[in-house]
């Protein structure tokens, strides 16, 4: 079977976490089981967490917003993908983070990925 393209890949991820994000808004168990144990939940919806790596869970309130900063890419962008960058759209690798609506979480999915609100596609 052929590997996927990137995009596909990303776009799937995307969908998933989006529905996660959905389902703990929706159930407040299901958020709680998200919060003890991210993986095993992330993985309930088909996103395997690559071996070593931890995922925490945190949520915006009111009053507090968590803002998530990315680790630095390992390549150097060109002018193309600086600009994708600057547009809100995805780039880069598994080094890179990964984020949705207001989790954020850096993980290696081949590349990254970014939906700006859980749920959208």
């Amino acid at each position: 079977m052929a590997d996927l393209d990137p995009t596909e890949d990303q776009q799937a991820w995307a969908r998933g976490v989006g529905q996660v994000v959905a389902n703990a808004w929706a159930d407040p168990d299901y958020k709680e089981r998200l919060k003890a144990d991210p993986s095993a939940v992330l993985a309930e919806q088909g996103l395997e967490v690559p071996e070593g790596i931890e995922v925490r869970i945190v949520e915006n309130t009111d009053d507090v917003v968590y803002f998530t900063l990315p680790p630095e890419p390992s390549e150097v962008l060109d002018d193309d993908a600086l600009e994708a960058v600057a547009g809100g759209s995805t780039v880069g690798t598994g080094g890179t983070a990964l984020t949705a609506g207001t989790i954020s979480c850096p993980l290696s999915v081949g590349t990254a990925s970014s939906v700006g609100t859980a749920g959208s596609g």
